[in-house]
This record gives C-alpha cells, sequence and structure tokens, in this order.
C-alpha cells in the first residue's frame, strides 16, 4: 500500500515536475540564446575598418551577452548610393555611420532618425560639450553623435618653403607674397580638392565682406553679384599660382613633382600629406587659418568627420544606445580605432588614445587649433557639406575661368543650384 501510494503521488507531481523542468532550462544559457536582443550596425570603410571594427562587436557582445549585433558594411560609393533609399523604406540599420549633410537631408525637422535624448540613460554624454552635441541636433532633438571634427586646415613642405627663407602664411596678402616667390621656380602653394577650394574661397570673401554666404536655413545671403566676387577671387587664385590645376584636385602627383609647397585638407587627412613629404625627405607642418586683419567673420567652418545615428524606429532602442555608447566611449575600442575617423573629441576616448601614446602628433595638433580657435571657428551648416552644392561651385568657376560661361551666367547657374537643394 505504501508504494501504490508513492506511485499515486509521483503521478500526481508529475506535471507539475515536467514544467518546472521546461521553465528551468528555458532560464538557462542555451534558453538566453534564443531570446538575445538583435541590432543591426552599419558603416563604410576599407577592409582595415572593417576588421577593427568587426573585433569591437566581438568584444561588445561579450560584456553584453543579451545583445546580438549583425554588422553591415561596404565601400563609401555603394552606401552612399543606398543609404537614402533604405533609410526611406525603413530597411536601414539600427545603428548606422552617417555624414554630416545627411541630418540636412533625411531629417531637417529632427524625424528622421531616433531622439537621443530619449535614452540618454544609456549614452555618457557627459564626455562631450553641449556645442559638440548641437552638431547633432535638428529642432531641438539629438538626431546624432559625431565622432571628431574637421576642418579646412592649410599643410606645407616646410622643407620647401625654408629653401626660399618662406614662413608661415597668416593672412591673404602673406599667402599671395609666397606664391609669387614660388611662381618663379614654376611651383603653386596649394594643391587643393574642388570642395577645400569652396571653403578657401568661401572663408576670404566672409572676412572681406563681413557677410555669411548662407543663411541658418541654408539659403543663399549672397546675390548673383557677390557670387560673382567670389569667382573672381578664385580666379585670382589660378593666376597667381596660389592653386594648382584647377581641374586635377588635390594630386600627391604634384607634390612628388615639386610644383607644390603644401596643401588644404580635413585636417583628419593630413597625414596623407605629411607622410608623402618625409618619405621625400622634409618635413611638412600645420599652417595658420589664413585671415584678414581686423574681420569680423572668420570664414572658417567647423564639421563632424563623421557621425552615428539611430534607426528613428528601432525596436531595441536601448541596445542600440548602447553599441553607440561603446563605439564612441569604451577604452578598447578606442585603441583599436586609434585615429581612423580622425582623434576622438570623446574624452574618455582621446585620453585612451593619450594614455598608450596612440595619437598622431600632427592630427592631435590639429585637434588643438580646432579647440584652441572654437570660438573663431564657425558650424559648418549641412548644406555646406552637400557634393552637389560643391560640384556646383566649382564647375560654375571653372566654366567661368576657362571662358566657357560669362560671370553673370555662372553665378546664376550656381545660384539655381544651391534654390534647388534648398526647396
Amino acid at each position: 500500500m505504501r508504494f501504490l501510494q508513492k506511485d499515486r503521488f509521483l503521478q500526481a507531481i508529475l506535471p507539475f515536475l515536467m514544467i518546472f523542468t521546461f521553465i528551468f532550462f528555458s532560464c538557462s544559457g542555451k534558453g538566453n540564446a534564443t531570446q538575445k536582443k538583435e541590432i543591426r550596425f552599419s558603416w563604410w570603410g576599407k577592409e582595415d575598418r572593417a576588421e577593427y571594427t568587426l573585433n569591437g562587436i566581438s568584444h561588445f557582445e561579450s560584456l553584453n551577452p543579451s545583445i546580438k549585433v549583425n554588422p553591415e558594411y561596404s565601400s563609401w560609393i555603394d552606401y552612399e548610393k543606398k543609404f537614402g533609399e533604405r533609410l526611406l523604406s525603413g530597411n536601414c540599420a539600427d545603428v548606422m555611420l552617417i555624414n554630416f549633410d545627411w541630418l540636412y537631408k533625411y531629417s531637417p525637422d529632427g524625424n528622421g532618425f531616433y531622439d537621443m535624448h530619449e535614452i540618454s540613460d544609456y549614452l555618457e554624454l557627459y564626455n562631450f560639450t553641449l556645442d559638440d552635441l548641437s552638431y547633432g541636433t535638428m529642432n531641438g532633438k539629438l538626431n546624432a553623435i559625431p565622432i571628431a571634427f574637421n576642418t579646412a586646415i592649410p599643410v606645407y613642405n616646410m622643407t620647401e618653403l625654408k629653401r626660399d627663407n618662406l614662413s608661415l602664411p597668416s593672412t591673404w596678402d602673406e599667402l599671395f607674397s609666397m606664391a609669387k616667390v614660388l611662381k618663379q621656380k614654376g611651383m603653386h602653394v596649394f594643391t587643393i580638392s574642388k570642395r577645400h577650394l569652396f571653403f578657401l574661397a568661401l572663408s576670404w570673401f566672409e572676412q572681406n565682406y563681413s557677410k555669411k554666404v548662407f543663411s541658418e536655413d541654408g539659403t543663399l545671403k549672397v546675390n548673383t553679384e557677390e557670387i560673382g566676387v567670389i569667382f573672381d577671387f578664385v580666379k585670382s587664385l589660378v593666376k597667381e599660382n596660389v592653386i594648382y590645376s584647377i581641374n586635377e584636385g588635390f594630386s600627391l602627383h604634384a607634390l612628388r613633382e615639386k610644383k607644390v609647397a603644401g596643401a588644404v585638407l580635413w585636417c583628419n587627412e593630413t597625414s596623407i600629406f605629411i607622410s608623402e613629404v618625409e618619405k621625400l625627405g622634409g618635413k611638412a607642418v600645420l599652417g595658420n587659418f589664413i585671415s584678414t586683419p581686423g574681420a569680423k567673420e572668420s570664414g572658417w567652418y567647423l564639421k563632424p568627420a563623421s557621425m552615428y545615428a539611430i534607426k528613428k524606429d528601432c525596436k531595441n532602442p536601448k541596445e542600440a544606445a548602447m553599441l553607440v555608447n561603446y563605439l564612441l566611449n569604451n577604452h578598447d575600442f578606442a585603441l583599436l580605432q586609434k585615429n581612423d575617423k580622425g582623434v576622438p573629441i570623446s574624452n574618455r576616448s582621446l585620453t585612451a588614445l593619450m594614455k598608450n601614446q596612440s595619437l598622431e602628433s600632427m592630427q592631435y595638433t590639429a585637434l588643438m587649433k580646432i579647440r584652441f580657435n572654437s570660438g573663431s571657428i564657425n558650424k559648418m551648416l549641412p548644406i555646406m557639406d552637400d557634393n552637389a552644392l560643391i560640384l556646383g561651385f566649382a564647375d560654375n568657376a571653372f566654366a567661368y575661368i576657362n571662358g566657357q560661361e560669362s560671370k553673370e551666367e555662372a553665378s546664376k547657374a550656381f545660384m539655381e543650384t544651391v534654390n534647388l537643394l534648398t526647396k
């Protein structure tokens, strides 16, 4: 009878034991594997960027075992080409590397990306200044956080300048005087891209005419006559050998052939010029922001090199924010990334590089120049970095210089380009 009662007891509690066992194993490690929160992360870049980023993702997942990150990466050309379509269709990644001007293109009202103010508990925003964060704020919403800052800055082959007892120019008059000396040797001052030519011309006009070219909403504040004045300045840069080859753009080949003594580059790209100068046995130095004495406008502009944003309808915003925070502020990831996206502005990441002596000195010097001059460098408007605007400026300026268009025709054509972009 005792054994019969025991059997009946086991039969009675067996269903409860099965339920308990199911719950126990569901809560075990195997169960968690099926409950991981998945987020997609997209970026552009070459193989070395992909390699260190994938290593960083593995480290992030080890720190956060409940999160699975699905990487998506491609070349810049492919990424840029498909980004808009994927974003507007809702098929974009949860965490995205974005370009600064995309805020203007895809989120003019602040609703194109997730407002990271809502998930700030998972973002160590104290590593950034309020001014830093303002670059990613659209209509009061924190759409993106900058990784590093960029501004166009001159860089020179100091060894070449010393041969003619030339010092670094600080004013436009000094720049043109340098060009006059170099012209006698068949040299030019700068090799320069269309983008940086635009910024160089912009700085000259705003300093000398005490007037900004663009309004806060991205529309032009200048008329066709004033655009013509800017085009005339570009013409003088060509005529007086300040810039080399308006059609070729930035060219290391010109440096190797001793046709130029300097360049204008993004501060996080100066190492390209510097390393080439060193290969040629010279020494490169960063230059000064060219200015007009007594100018009321600085004419120089600052922008984020690239930024991180989150999908506006992200299903796992907390986890996405944790990944963004890791990419921006984690000590170990900073050592993996180093200066690939520029010198990081996050205090924690910058400190990590400094302590481990992982900073390239020239890029760090460029960052300090930016920080030191922050009060006199303007915040770049996203439209000013738009490829269509840059090409419109350069193409029409060159058409005028080459005699293919009149100054009035070229000025009107550029104004039409800007008006179409700001509709």
